[in-house]
């Protein structure tokens, strides 16, 4: 298990996310530039094996050459105790072979837009001398918007040099080999053409032109057999389109494509209103190649001849020596033989027509006689082809045989090797495959024990589509396909299932220092939920993240809460009201008394107190208060001081400044 491993310092592996006979695919995360890959790595049983390894890396290397858009784009080739791993563009979508299992047929218009781009990919590899050499819908992804993305140029290039003896590798490309490759010869820029007009074929049918109950005798039909018209089982292909496939995938490539520019210009044209109902396309037949009757020659023609004879047919005759007769018997015998001859000539016509209708005449009209051959396991319009060439009359009787392929004789009656008059009936069985089952309903189920249960059914594959969702691991949410209740043979198909792998898990980053906004919308992108509280700092400018909670590199469900504390920036000091007690002294003395009725108070002259505040709130050149005094008299002087700023009072009495004093605001601790 490689989950959690980080390679080349850098690639951190996450989950497994596909698979082949060859190499594992995972979903990994590039640490440095900060981006999803895919990391495909090779199985360990190819670990040892030091041609595969150098071969692997010289192709890996050419195939990172390639910079197109519809080609996968690999980043990095490595290896690191004994794992070696291709790092590559990480496309979020699915293989064209799946794509092909969820919607084919397609119409031809789609088909032909997916068909040209996988053209466009290959041509710029061929520009840069790379043969795919595995072009098939596993080897090709597609997104969303659907972009085709070309994939495993390293790995076909370099598997073809090595033993094709491992079943799952031939089997997973042989549906899709050219002519050349399967007699075992070189493979080239017009092998990569068959594969893409087989591809085609199947993207407009959903289904492969050959199959077989071995890659062997599939390889044979590619080799033997000429590509069945697409129209068979989609009438609605326009013909232009079914010329295109009928050419990429003739069997001589002389009669292909010349180059993938010739087939893409063809592509660009083939839905044109003009070409719709064009002629069918038929492979050119040169001279001295059609296969010619060699007429048959009995060998009695020859006897006694030497080689430089011509064989000439005689007849005999009776001849006499014309000196043994005399004239005189010559005219005696004329007459007489002459009625012998009619009489005899009458009788013998007679008894050879009684004889003609009796016994010969039977004869003739008697239907000839046909060596019957074997026609088991032999295609069913293949046996009645042969049937009606050879005037004999069938009788088809179907029946279900797991073990014959649809369509294919099992038995005959009578046998291989009888002779039976022409117009005789031959009863042939043939196999209707498996039986179809009635597909159960697994939602809700745990996927593992289902795909047991299935491939112990002889299913032809399980497959599962992760889905993020709040079931728990394993289960299954959703029967794609075949549909539950639906009749299905097993060992024709492929089960797929969508499949909860959890809450999605992400990893938070370390949002301290960012901008609220950026911090907001970082979680927004990551299905997460920002929880925003504010605080002043003194250090931390106002609008940045002081703190999160979860901390940053740790692992949270989507859909989790992030604490976030954003700086209100250094906090703002209050304004200070201070004041002060000052005592001003009354200075004049007391007048002399008119009577003895004067009071003291009588005799005291007032002293005018003004006092003058400047603050906040107080103008320094205007009056704040004004008192006349005849004692000794205590005033309260209020005052607002702003920060970093100071207050200044001036008490004046008779006019005279008696008190001034200023206050600082860093001079008062607390303050009300």
């Amino acid at each position: 298990m490689l989950e959690g491993k980080v390679l080349g310092e850098r690639y951190k592996v996450q989950s497994l996310i596909g698979g082949g006979g060859m190499a594992n695919v995972y979903l990994g995360f590039d640490s440095i530039l900060k981006r999803e890959v895919a990391i495909k790595v090779l199985k360990l049983e190819y670990a040892n094996d030091d041609d595969f390894i150098r071969r692997f890396h010289r192709e890996a290397q050419n195939a990172t050459s390639l910079s197109h858009p519809n080609i996968v784009t690999i980043y990095d080739v490595d290896d690191e105790n004994d794992i070696y791993y291709m790092v590559m563009e990480y496309v979020n979508g699915m293989t064209l072979k799946r794509y092909i299992q969820l919607h084919a047929p397609l119409d031809p218009e789609e088909a032909v837009m997916i068909t040209a781009q996988i053209a466009e990919a290959i041509q710029h590899a061929h520009d840069h001398h790379i043969i795919h050499r595995d072009i098939k819908p596993q080897n090709i992804l597609m997104t969303r918007d659907k972009q085709v993305k070309v994939t495993d140029f390293g790995i076909a290039l370099a598997l073809s040099s090595t033993s094709m003896t491992q079943t799952n590798a031939v089997l997973g490309s042989v549906h899709y080999l050219s002519p050349e490759q399967a007699r075992g010869g070189l493979a080239n820029t017009k092998s990569d053409i068959y594969s893409l007009g087989i591809v085609l074929f199947e993207l407009l049918t959903g289904r492969l032109p050959f199959s077989g109950q071995s890659a062997v005798s599939v390889a044979l039909k590619h080799l033997q057999q000429v590509v069945p018209p697409v129209k068979k089982w989609a009438k609605d292909v326009p013909q232009s389109v079914e010329n295109v496939v009928l050419k990429s995938t003739a069997k001589d490539p002389l009669n292909r494509y010349q180059s993938m520019d010739e087939f893409i210009e063809d592509l660009r044209t083939v839905l044109d209103e003009d070409r719709l109902h064009e002629a069918p396309f038929q492979v050119p037949i040169i001279e001295g190649d059609e296969t010619k009757q060699v007429p048959v020659i009995q060998e009695s023609l020859f006897q006694n001849q030497s080689g430089d004879d011509t064989v000439v047919h005689r007849k005999s005759a009776m001849v006499q020596d014309p000196s043994t007769m005399t004239a005189k018997n010559k005219k005696e015998t004329s007459k007489q033989k002459k009625i012998i001859w009619g009489s005899s000539i009458a009788v013998l016509i007679l008894l050879f027509s009684l004889l003609f209708s009796l016994f010969v005449l039977p004869i003739l009209l008697q239907p000839d006689d046909v060596e019957l051959i074997d026609l088991t396991d032999r295609d069913r319009e293949e046996a009645k082809r042969w049937l009606e060439n050879n005037n004999l009359t069938y009788d088809i009787e179907e029946v279900y045989d797991d073990s014959v392929d649809v369509n294919v004789v099992i038995s005959q009656s009578p046998d291989s090797g009888r002779f039976v008059k022409e117009e005789t009936g031959v009863d042939l069985v043939v196999s209707l495959g498996e039986e179809p089952v009635g597909m159960e309903d697994y939602t809700d189920q745990s996927y593992s024990q289902v795909e047991r249960l299935l491939l112990n059914q002889d299913f032809q594959n399980v497959q599962r589509i992760d889905v993020y969702s709040e079931e728990p691991v394993g289960t299954i949410l959703t029967q794609v396909e075949p549909q539950p209740g639906s009749d299905v043979v097993p060992s024709e198909t492929i089960v797929v299932f969508e499949v909860s792998v959890g809450k999605r898990m992400v990893t938070l980053d370390d949002l301290i220092g960012l901008d609220e906004l950026e911090a907001r919308d970082y979680l927004t992108d990551k299905n997460l939920v920002a929880k925003v509280t504010e605080a002043h700092d003194n250090e931390v400018q106002e609008g940045e993240v002081i703190r999160q909670s979860p901390e940053g590199d740790v692992e949270v469900e989507e859909g989790s809460v992030v604490n976030l504390v954003v700086s209100l920036g250094e906090e703002e000091k209050p304004v200070k009201t201070y004041k002060e007690e000052v005592t001003v002294s009354y200075t004049l003395d007391e007048l002399p008394a008119d009577d003895e009725n004067t009071t003291t108070e009588e005799r005291l002259i007032p002293q005018e107190v003004r006092i003058y505040i400047g603050d906040v709130s107080h103008d320094s050149e205007k009056t704040y208060q004004v008192q006349m005094i005849t004692e000794d008299t205590t005033f309260t002087i209020p005052m607002e001081i702003a920060p970093d700023d100071q207050a200044v009072y001036r008490i004046e009495r008779d006019d005279q400044t008696v008190v001034q004093k200023t206050i600082r605001y860093e001079d008062i601790e607390g303050g009300e």
